[in-house]
Order: C-alpha cells, then sequence, then structure tokens
C-alpha cells in the first residue's frame, strides 16, 4: 500500500501531455509551414551587394515598407537573415548603405543608426541620437569605415556626426544653428555636403549647401543655389549623389517643366527642359545614376505617364557643369523600370519593360544586348507590365557578353527576380499585412452530405442505383491514382516511405488536413493558401484601389458554398469564388457618417443577413428579414456602453439590457466563445470517481474594462442574453498602456495583464504581500456548484428562462457559477490568446500564445494551467490520479511547447484554429503585419494517427512470422496431445 502513493505520482509525471507533446524532429518543418516575409522593398534602399571582399557572389539587401532590413539569396530568394528595425508602414522611410568592397552596411530609421555584418546581419553597434535621420553615409579611410549621419533636431537644427567605426561613438558633430530644415547629405573628396531648405522672400524654397572637413567637422564654406522658382518641398528632390568625384544633385519644379543639375559643391545650375510630345501629362519623373567611386557623371531621367514611359540618357561636364543630351530611349506603353549599375568604371543601364530586359551603355545608344521576357510568370502571380522598380547587376562574361539579374518591385508588392529575360522566382510580398482570415472547407464532405441526403429522401431502388452511380463515378476518379501509386505503396512497406495521398489526390481529404485559407491584406489584396501543401498561394488579386498610405479595413470572412464574402469597415462588401478568385458580386459602402460597421448573422432560412451596427451602439435590419428566436447580438458604443438585442420573427431588433461601467472604466474588449465550440462532456470525472459539472453556457460575453487614472483592470462575466453580470474579477496596479488580450471556451476563460505596484495610488497594504512585477497570465475555471455530484439550483428544472433570473419552479434566484481562479506569471508578453479546437472536443484544448518578444508561438497544455491545481500541498492520490500536480506560481515557457520550434516568425498578431477529421489533431494559421505560419497540433499526442515511425515491413514480417511458426508447431503440439492422451 505504500507504493501506491509514488506509483501514482510517477504515472501522473509520466502521462502529463507536457511530456509528450513535443515533436520529433523528421516532422518539424514538414507538417508545418513558415512564409518568411520582408514588405515590399523599397526603391532607395535596394541594391544588390557583395557581402565581403573576398565572396564572388552578391546578395540583395533591402529595407521594406515594413521597416525590414533583409539580405536575400539571388540564386532562389530565400532569406539569408532579416532584422525588424521598427514597427509600423511607411513608404519611403529608412536609409541603407553598404561599403564599397568591404562587408559593413549601415541602416538608419527615425533616430536609430546601426552598423551590420553584410554576411551574417549580425549587429555590430548601435546608435541613438535626438531627432530623425536625414541623411546617412558612409566613409572608408585607411581600412575603417565610419559612419556620417545627419539628423534634423528640435527647432528643425541640423546636426552632422562622425561616428566611429566599431564602437558608435561620435568622433565630431557640428552644428547647423540657423533652423533651416536639413533634407540630405553628400560625401565628395574630403568634404562632407549638408544640404538644407532655405526660405525665399516671397516663396519657394533656397538650396543651401554647407561643406564641412572629413576630419575636423569644421565648416569649410557655405553656398546657395537659386531653386524657390522650382523647389516647394522635399518631393522636387530628385536626386542626391554621394561617393562619387561629381556628385550631383537633381531637382525638378512642381509644374514638371524644367530639371535643374547642380554639381555638389560648385555654384552652377544647368538647366533641362522637359518636351513631353504626348498629350498625356507626366505622372511621375525618377533619375537614375550609380554612386559608386571612379562612376562617370552620367545619368538617366525616366519619365513615367499614365499610359507610356520614355527616359533620357546626360552626360555632366564635372569642370564647368554643363549638362549635354546623350541620346534618348523610344517611349514605349504600359509601366517601364529602368535601373542603374557599375561595372569596371562603366555604367550600364537595364530597362525593364512588359515584354523584354534591354541593357545599354550610358556612353551609347546601341543595345549591348536584349532579352525576351515571357509576359506572365510563376502560375500567373506575377505579370512584368506591373513594375514599380528596379534593381539590377550585371556581370561582364567576355568583351561582348553580359550576365543581368533584376529584381523586380511589381504593382503588386511582390519581388522577382528575372535573370536573363528567364523569371527564376517571386517572392509574395504582397501577402505581408493580413488583416483578415478565414478557413475554407472543400466541398468534398457537403457534397458527400448532399448525395446523403438524397438518398435518403428516395425509395430503396432509387437509393440504389443512386448509389451505385456515386460509386461508380468515385471509381473512375480515384482508381487511375490509386493503381499509379500501387508501386510505390508496396515498395514503402519494405523502404518505410509513404505516399503523401494528400498531394497525389488534391480533391480528396482522407484526414481533413487539406483545407484552405482566404486571406485579406491591409493592401486591399486577397489571396488563397493552400494549408495541406506548405501554404501553396493559389491565387492573388486586387480588390480595392487605396489611396497612398491607405490601409483596408476588413471586418471579417464568411464562407459558404464556395463564396467568400468579405465584409469592409466602410459597408463595403465582396463576393469572390474561392477556387478561382473571381470577384462575384461588389456592394459599394454607404456614405452614412453614423455607420460603424456591418455583421453578418444567419437569418431563419439559414441564410446571411447584413445588419447594421451604428457607432452608438444601435443595429438595424434594413431588409427586414425574419430570424430565429433566440438570436442576440452584443454591441459597443461610441458612448463606451455595451448593449445587448435580440432578434425574432419580424426582424425588429429590440433593445434588450443595457452594460455601463463603473465610473472611470473604459471598456477595450468583448470576448465570447467561439461561433464552433462543441462540448464533449458535460461534467469533469474527478480522481475518486465523482462529477464536477461544468457551467457550459453559449451566451456568455467576457467584458474588460480599464481605469487608467486608477491603474485599475476589471473583467466582468455577462450572461449576454439577459446582462446579468456572473462574475467579476478586479485587479489593481495594472500597467494600462500594454494590451489586455483574453480568449473563452467552453466553461474556463483566460486573459493577461501586466502588474505594476509601483502603478498603484496607494500602494499594498501594510503587512500584506507585495503583488510581483511582470506579466500575469490568468485562467479561470466555471462549474454549476462548488461540490462535486451536484448541479446547483437548476439540477432538477426541466427549462429555464435566460432572460428572466428566476426558475419556473421557486422564486429562488439563479446562482452564478462557481469559479475557480489562478494567476501565473509569466517570462515575456503575450499578445494573443487562442485555443486549439477538435471534431468533438474530446482531445482537450492547449492554450496558443503568441509571443511577440520571442518570435513564435507556444501551445501550453490544459493540465499545467488547470486552475484546481493544489496551492502550498502535494496532490493527493486522488488528485495524482486525475493528473493533477502541485501548482507552481510561475510559469515558465518550455521549449518543447514551441510550436514553431526555430523559426523566427516575425509580426504575428492573431491566430485561428479549425478541426481537422482526426480527433486528435487542430490545424493553426497564424498572420499579422509580416508573417504567416501554419501547422497542425495534436494537443495530447495524434493517437488516432500512425506516425512515420511506423514500419509496415516489420507488421507483415511479423504476422508472416506467426503464421510459419503457428504452422509449423502446430503437428508437434498435436502429437504432444494425442501422446499425453494415450500415456493417460
Amino acid at each position: 500500500m505504500r507504493l501506491c502513493a509514488p506509483l501514482l505520482a510517477l504515472s501522473a509525471f509520466l502521462l502529463t501531455p507536457t511530456f509528450v507533446s513535443g515533436i520529433y524532429e523528421d516532422e518539424a518543418c514538414k507538417t508545418d509551414y513558415h512564409h518568411a516575409l520582408l514588405g515590399s522593398p523599397q526603391a532607395h534602399t535596394t541594391f544588390f551587394h557583395r557581402p565581403s571582399a573576398a565572396s564572388k557572389a552578391s546578395l540583395l539587401y533591402t529595407i521594406s515598407e515594413k521597416f525590414v532590413l533583409g539580405a536575400v539569396n539571388p540564386k532562389d530568394g530565400s532569406i539569408v537573415w532579416r532584422q525588424q528595425l521598427a514597427t509600423g508602414n511607411k513608404p519611403g522611410g529608412g536609409y541603407l548603405r553598404a561599403e564599397e568592397g568591404g562587408g559593413a552596411i549601415a541602416s538608419a530609421i527615425n533616430g536609430e543608426v546601426q552598423a551590420w555584418n553584410a554576411a551574417d546581419g549580425r549587429l555590430d553597434w548601435g546608435w541613438t541620437g535626438p531627432g530623425s535621420v536625414k541623411g546617412l553615409e558612409l566613409l572608408s579611410r585607411k581600412g575603417y569605415t565610419d559612419v556620417i549621419v545627419l539628423t534634423e533636431e528640435e527647432g528643425s537644427k541640423g546636426v552632422v556626426r562622425k561616428l566611429a567605426s566599431g564602437s558608435g561613438d561620435v568622433v565630431w558633430e557640428h552644428k547647423d544653428e540657423s533652423g533651416d530644415p536639413p533634407f540630405g547629405l553628400s560625401i565628395s573628396g574630403n568634404h562632407i555636403h549638408q544640404l538644407s531648405f532655405h526660405s525665399a522672400l516671397l516663396k519657394g524654397l533656397k538650396i543651401k549647401v554647407t561643406a564641412l572637413d572629413i576630419s575636423s567637422g569644421q565648416q569649410v564654406s557655405q553656398q546657395t543655389l537659386s531653386s524657390e522658382n522650382e523647389v516647394t518641398n522635399k518631393e522636387s528632390i530628385l536626386f542626391v549623389g554621394s561617393g562619387s568625384a561629381t556628385p550631383l544633385l537633381i531637382w525638378t519644379d512642381s509644374s514638371l517643366k524644367a530639371i535643374k543639375v547642380n554639381v555638389i559643391g560648385t555654384k552652377h545650375v544647368a538647366s533641362i527642359s522637359i518636351v513631353n510630345s504626348n498629350k498625356e501629362a507626366i505622372k511621375q519623373i525618377k533619375v537614375h545614376a550609380p554612386q559608386a567611386t571612379g562612376s562617370p557623371p552620367h545619368f538617366l531621367v525616366h519619365y513615367q505617364s499614365l499610359s507610356s514611359h520614355w527616359a533620357e540618357v546626360y552626360h555632366v561636364d564635372g569642370a564647368s557643369g554643363a549638362v549635354t543630351r546623350a541620346y534618348d530611349l523610344p517611349k514605349l506603353g504600359g509601366l517601364g523600370g529602368f535601373s542603374s549599375s557599375t561595372e569596371n568604371g562603366k555604367i550600364y543601364f537595364t530597362r525593364h519593360t512588359e515584354f523584354e530586359t534591354i541593357l545599354l551603355s550610358s556612353s551609347s545608344e546601341s543595345v549591348i544586348q536584349s532579352w525576351a521576357v515571357r509576359p506572365k510568370s510563376h502560375g500567373g502571380l506575377a505579370d512584368p507590365q506591373g513594375i514599380i522598380h528596379a534593381a539590377s547587376e550585371v556581370v561582364a562574361k567576355g568583351a561582348s557578353s553580359f550576365a543581368v539579374r533584376s529584381a523586380l518591385t511589381l504593382r503588386s508588392g511582390d519581388w522577382e527576380l528575372i535573370r536573363n529575360g528567364d523569371p527564376l522566382w517571386l517572392r509574395s510580398e504582397s501577402i505581408a499585412g493580413i488583416i483578415a482570415a478565414s478557413w475554407v472547407e472543400l466541398n468534398q464532405a457537403e457534397s458527400l452530405a448532399q448525395e446523403l441526403a438524397a438518398e435518403s429522401h428516395s425509395g430503396p431502388l432509387g437509393a440504389y442505383f443512386h448509389r451505385f452511380r456515386r460509386h461508380t463515378r468515385d471509381f473512375v476518379t480515384y482508381f487511375p491514382g490509386f493503381v499509379e501509386n500501387l508501386p510505390k505503396r508496396i515498395m514503402g512497406i519494405f523502404t518505410g516511405s509513404k505516399v503523401d495521398e494528400q498531394r497525389q489526390s488534391p480533391d480528396k481529404d482522407t484526414f481533413g488536413f487539406k483545407k484552405m485559407v482566404i486571406v485579406a491584406t491591409e493592401q486591399g489584396r486577397l489571396a488563397l493558401l493552400d494549408t495541406g501543401n506548405q501554404g501553396q498561394l493559389k491565387w492573388n488579386i486586387k480588390a480595392v484601389d487605396l489611396e497612398p498610405g491607405e490601409k483596408w479595413q476588413v471586418l471579417g470572412i464568411t464562407v459558404r458554398s464556395g463564396v467568400a464574402t468579405i465584409y469592409g469597415s466602410g459597408g463595403e462588401s465582396f463576393a469572390v469564388g474561392v477556387v478561382n478568385g473571381n470577384i462575384l458580386h461588389h456592394q459599394p459602402g454607404s456614405s452614412s457618417s453614423s455607420l460603424k460597421t456591418f455583421l453578418p448573422v444567419l437569418d431563419a432560412m439559414g441564410n446571411e443577413a447584413e445588419i447594421t451596427i451604428n457607432k452608438d451602439g444601435s443595429i438595424e435590419n434594413k431588409h427586414q428579414r425574419p430570424f430565429k428566436s433566440g438570436t442576440t447580438l452584443t454591441t459597443q458604443g461610441k458612448d463606451n456602453i455595451a448593449r445587448g438585442w435580440s432578434l425574432g420573427q419580424d426582424g425588429k431588433p429590440r433593445l434588450t439590457w443595457e452594460f455601463v461601467p463603473a465610473p472611470g472604466e473604459q471598456i477595450i474588449n468583448l470576448t465570447s466563445r467561439p461561433a464552433l465550440d462543441p462540448v464533449a462532456s458535460i461534467g469533469k470525472a474527478l480522481g475518486d470517481r465523482n462529477v464536477m459539472y461544468k457551467y457550459l453556457n453559449p451566451n456568455l460575453m467576457l467584458i474588460t474594462t480599464l481605469e487608467t487614472a486608477a491603474s485599475k483592470a476589471a473583467v466582468y462575466l455577462l450572461h449576454s442574453t439577459s446582462g446579468e453580470i456572473l462574475h467579476t474579477a478586479r485587479h489593481h496596479g495594472v500597467d494600462t498602456a500594454r494590451p489586455i488580450v483574453a480568449t473563452m471556451t467552453e466553461n474556463w476563460f483566460a486573459y493577461t495583464i501586466f502588474i505594476d505596484p509601483r502603478a498603484t495610488e496607494t500602494g499594498p497594504a501594510v503587512g500584506a504581500t507585495p503583488l510581483p512585477k511582470g506579466h500575469q497570465l490568468i485562467v479561470s475555471e466555471l462549474f454549476e456548484a462548488p461540490f462535486p455530484n451536484d448541479r446547483g439550483p437548476l439540477g432538477s428544472s426541466s427549462n429555464f428562462s435566460n432572460v428572466h433570473s428566476t426558475t419556473s419552479e421557486s422564486d429562488a434566484t439563479i446562482s452564478p457559477p462557481h469559479v475557480i481562479s489562478q494567476a501565473y506569471l509569466l517570462p515575456g508578453p503575450i499578445s494573443h490568446l487562442a485555443t486549439t479546437s477538435t471534431l468533438q472536443s474530446i482531445t482537450p484544448r492547449s492554450l496558443l500564445c503568441i509571443l511577440p518578444a520571442m518570435n513564435g508561438i507556444i501551445s501550453i497544455p490544459r493540465t499545467i494551467i488547470d486552475p484546481r491545481r493544489p496551492v502550498g500541498r502535494d496532490p493527493t492520490p486522488a488528485e495524482m490520479e486525475e493528473g493533477l500536480f502541485r501548482h507552481n506560481h510561475m510559469l515558465d515557457f518550455e521549449p518543447k511547447w514551441m510550436i514553431t520550434h526555430q523559426r523566427e516568425v516575425m509580426g504575428l498578431q492573431k491566430l485561428i484554429t479549425s478541426p481537422s477529421l482526426l480527433e486528435s489533431t487542430s490545424l493553426v494559421f497564424a498572420f499579422g503585419e509580416l508573417d504567416l505560419f501554419g501547422t497542425r497540433v495534436a494537443p495530447i499526442g495524434g493517437f488516432d494517427l500512425l506516425g512515420k515511425g511506423f514500419s509496415r515491413f516489420q507488421l507483415v514480417a511479423t504476422v508472416l512470422g506467426l503464421a510459419v511458426g503457428t504452422g509449423a508447431l502446430a503437428p508437434m503440439v498435436r502429437k504432444k496431445q494425442i501422446d499425453a492422451i494415450w500415456k493417460a
């Protein structure tokens, strides 16, 4: 008997899901997928560069619009390394410079300057200063590469600093006290030129050029260029050169009638008249010129109109500053891209059009080489006619042979590399910034249900012939593939390899792993991903046209019968066919200022009806559709009041309750149970064979409020039908600047807060235990009664009312649920919470958490965060048999919980789950500002699926061995039995 307790403890220890939730190494990165993205590249921060002087191959570097610095392998488009510099999405932000012939690169975002190792992305040093960076250059002298940075500080003061190589320490600084806002930086010879705007007397801006000594930072000279007739803001500046012997400063006027050219350091300004023979107005002007040491002062001017583009090449005399036109490039239709590169002291321009890639020299208009380009590539996902900008690398392979690699940024935001006209790879950067996603079920299960329903409503003979035709159709569809894979299946018995049924039969989903996900991005795009095939992109379309800097606001996506409906925040909606991505219907948004959003709700016929939700929290059923009795909605108004509404057969919404928080509290979040939240058991079996009945109510609502002035937070559990408050939890010393996330499922909910005792008004009471500072996870479980085998006041009731607070058999008030809560101190923040979902919910749910500080996702087993774990004592034998163990206030994130493994998943903000056809497995899809990630999670192991370690050969050999042994031993046993009978 003394051994019972230790054996039970050992059994509970070994059977705890946390010890079996890990994944084998051969399954990692195969059952999951990760799209590591950068975001759409920026033109001024994208270039080819060799990571070291000894390297023969170049890498492709960029700072994207998502402020991600990355190096990409031009061979296959894979990311070599990347670093998140800042958060947000601001086109034209950031600076990136590379050491010519060296392995150092420097970046600048806002007021931060960082130096990186170009080969592996290791941070060498960082410097943070006041103000924002307006210019960045690298200065290589005597084996050292210093950084020159220009910042705009308080009062539009321009400050130039020299940061030491290797440490980032300030060597010297020069302050411009004039108050002229700086906009650029240039290095030429022994001088550093600071470029600033100086307000003219009447209108416009003059350009002030201040020359500084490289060694000391002392001012050498200063001059002002007459540009007030053309320059009105920074957008008038087309190009600022640096690094070459003749750096150029080029600008234009607002009417795009002339281009001005100045050799930085001189006063001469050359003027070029823009000749536009086309009736269409010029939409944009770009200037392309290399910034390499020793390159001649040649540049290309790219003109783009709505339907055509052309270019002109100019040469500049470094001594006199005179500008001459070398040659013109003819006008072609559509969008086009140009890029410049330097090879052996010569400048090459590459032109990218819809049909071909053309290589030219800056000194001659003769075409060196041209390559035809396919109009569409990569399965139709990329279209070269939408080129926005390009970066090229030219390599001479002889006297007249060249190889050109060009990285094209397409209008969609994708990134494509073309080598000598052949598309090599495509990075789907347009799907970065996903704001909404929804699962798409295959039509197989729905079609089978319809077939069975048709058979059940027909006679026996009709049902037989209907089933015969269905089986014949399935035989014709799937039997050829089965026969084709039969040799592989037979060989797999001996080799251990398996045929991937998911890929061999794209229309057949045996285990429910092959699901699609439709996503909407902030750039106004819609895309479909195949989660059963490593997240492969099926289609990617443009849904809405947005203004520059505008982001698409999507409220949600619903999918029914192969049609996805996307609801925008302005009331607009799109109906898209999930098979091909065709837009079937578009409903424009409303111009009403009182409209807040639309919400799709199923009406009495099972169809989706759009319910209008106004900013004041009221709702409208404009189409007057009838709804089933008991349909309820909860809204949050602009007046900080949560309201409950009911819809009935007449279709008229009725206000049933209002929740007004306490004075000073602000509602920040409303959380409800998932729409698909099945329950496998109404009770929890205890170790002593008793039952704790769960408090199961599909109408529960969790409302989170904050009181910023008092650093308090409150969590209210409401009945969304009656508005009755069932449970309240209050927290003091809450850091209200940090987000509070929550999730709810079955009979338990969880949320996170950050506790800072110093934030309380009065501090902890005398003699009280001080609150621990840090992130906390609070988990609460709901039961019908505090005692086992007790169902509370409603135990003997046959029915009850959700609206009225008394039972039909007595006047006793319905008691609230019995709540058991526990708090855990976390090692880091959690930005989103969700739970796994299975088909029948027999498998215990795991808590899925997005960890922004670790760039990963963890799956916490349910037993780890069970609030019933004993506190301050060891568990009893009955509790051990149940799987409970002693409570520990510190919850460490174990590596085996990390479902992202060694992947660095950046920018995740939300995740959604979906059940598979296997009860053990749940599908997970995570998305957000940057990356997207998908995987399969088995909270207590894949008990209904054979693993890869299962050997068919061993099973067959064992059965055959047993058969042979039985056949050989049978006569011997029979003879022995007969001899024993005769002897008896």
